[in-house]
């Protein structure tokens, strides 16, 4: 299966904002209430949040597509890292986020090693992200990549105060 990974163009904010809110709500929707849910896809997913996140420099879109259809995106960052991170030159991913039905079909690791080219190429010496401390096929998936724990913070999901792991690799590993 041919995946290609393509920036996301400004006329594609939609597109965006429906496939974060379906990707996020399939993902984790049974382990929290839904009240929660709806609370933080409002906040995090509309056409505004969206298209302000898309008009920072720091940021970067890709849709990853099979056959010129969507099958999920990444969003890497380049702001500051955490305090735990000494490294200065480093690379988010802020979101990695698959279609329910491609999970399983090589569009996550397409998705990864774009991120950790894009990484090199542009000079950076460790990637890192936040996972849910629970979410584990993620855990796992960063894992195989040599990602290992590094940190925790909170992640407000609603009202519910959850605890994120944060993972890194070193770009030289």
């Amino acid at each position: 299966m041919q995946i290609k990974i393509e920036p996301v163009k400004s006329t594609e904010v939609q597109i965006l904002s429906d496939i974060s809110i379906k990707c996020f709500y399939d993902t984790f929707h049974q382990q929290n209430t839904e009240e929660d849910m709806q609370f933080f896809l409002k906040e995090n997913f509309t056409i505004d949040r969206i298209t302000s996140e898309m008009g920072e420099s720091s940021n970067y879109f890709f849709f990853a597509k099979v056959k010129d259809e969507i099958a999920g995106y990444i969003k890497l960052s380049v702001s500051k890292p955490p305090l735990e991170i000494e490294e200065t030159d480093a690379l988010e991913i802020a979101r990695i986020y698959v279609l329910k039905d491609k999970i399983g079909s090589g569009v996550g690791k397409s998705l990864m090693n774009f991120a950790i080219s894009f990484a090199k190429s542009n000079n950076k010496k460790t990637i890192w992200l936040g996972v849910w401390e629970h979410n584990q096929r993620a855990i796992h998936f960063y894992e195989k990549y040599c990602f290992k724990k590094f940190s925790e913070h909170i992640f407000l999901l609603g009202k519910d105060r959850q605890i994120d792991w944060l993972m890194k690799k070193e770009l030289g590993e």
